[in-house]
């Protein structure tokens, strides 16, 4: 891992966001535009043989396709490069805090209202996902890869914007769905959250990624990880959500 404080190519680390497995993500300063950036940092120096090549070609898979998507909701890329045994992701840095972190603070179910404004986000960065020609799986929806964007302060103290925005972050496992194909190359993801397909025989496709929404929906509606599949109803969890909305999760 990266020591903060020290240049890289161009960019000057500033602090460590966040770190886990072989990799990490910086804040930096992009020293020749003079922005503020975010870096991601794979290390496969630790790694197998095998397990270094397969990793340096989803990061590298990661970078081209997140190179290849322009949508609001989704944090925009501007380098890659590679150093050392280290690949480098600079991307646009996202002020804010995950869902996961959301959660954790609030230590129980989120507000219905916010819950509904992120699932209709979330279905529309993945309709323009589903509807990209080839078709995205992104195959990892949950609370800790949703961003709450943080929004600039208006000068009589309050949220510029009363609607909160989220971005969908971490393509590491997303994948081209190829019609052809009977199952996945890779069988990753996070239990709980991806579907039963995901584990079996199938290949993931827009659907996978619907029950991963639903997952995490159902998550910040009860306040509790789905252990099971599918999840406990709603409503024997968390009876103040509303029928309608439950129906819709279940």
């Amino acid at each position: 891992m990266t020591t903060t404080d020290t240049l890289l190519n161009r960019y000057r680390r500033i602090r460590l966001l966040g770190s886990g497995g072989f990799g990490a993500v910086y804040m930096a300063e992009d020293l020749r535009l003079g922005r503020t950036v975010a870096i991601k940092e794979m290390d496969s120096r630790s790694l197998a043989p095998d397990e270094q090549a397969i990793s340096e070609q989803m990061f590298e898979r990661e970078a081209r396709m997140l190179a290849s998507l322009d949508h609001p909701g989704l944090t925009r890329i501007w380098d890659y490069f590679q150093d050392n045994q280290r690949a480098f992701l600079v991307m646009e840095y996202v002020p804010g805090h995950t869902l996961r972190e959301e959660l954790n603070r609030r230590g129980g179910p989120l507000d219905e209202p916010f819950v509904i404004e992120c699932a209709l986000q979330l279905c529309n960065v993945l309709h323009y996902l589903h509807t990209r020609q080839p078709q995205v799986i992104f195959r990892d929806l949950k609370p800790a890869n949703v961003m709450v964007v943080a929004q600039p302060a208006s000068p009589n103290g309050h949220d510029a914007a009363d609607t909160p925005l989220f971005r969908l972050i971490d393509f590491g496992i997303a994948r081209i769905f190829k019609p052809e194909q009977t199952g996945d190359t890779l069988i990753i993801g996070t239990p709980g959250y991806a579907p039963p397909e995901q584990y079996g025989r199938g290949q993931t496709d827009a659907r996978s990624d619907i029950y991963s929404l639903g997952a995490t929906l159902h998550h910040l509606l009860s306040g509790q990880m789905p252990t099971s599949v599918p999840p406990r109803p709603l409503a024997t969890l968390n009876p103040a959500v509303s029928p309608a909305l439950a129906q819709i999760v279940a």
